[in-house]
């Protein structure tokens, strides 16, 4: 495998689309640059995450602690919209 360098990604550029699914149920984060998507970070009802790469080899190179930044951000919205989704009378309440 080769591997090439590129820019560094301005997070600053980043935007963010908030999708869901019900199959598994699901809710997440796209993150893309130039509505491309680079990776889309996904939470179940029991709150576990999942990060899923672009395999159309889209090349994308972060600071780690870009990086970091982008994954908390995401996890942390991702939190709040599965607490909202969890009162009482929501998609995802325990009645």
């Amino acid at each position: 495998m080769t591997i090439f360098r590129c820019e560094l990604i301005d997070i600053d550029q980043l935007t963010y689309q908030f999708v869901s699914a019900n199959d598994p149920d699901i809710i997440g984060v796209e993150v893309m640059l130039d509505g491309n998507v680079l990776f889309d970070i996904s939470m179940n009802q029991a709150g576990e995450t999942s990060v899923l790469f672009d395999s159309d080899g889209w090349k994308a190179e972060f600071d780690l602690n870009g990086l970091r930044s982008v994954l908390a951000k995401c996890e942390a919205e991702l939190n709040d919209w599965r607490e909202r989704l969890r009162k009482s009378g929501e998609i995802w309440s325990a009645q």
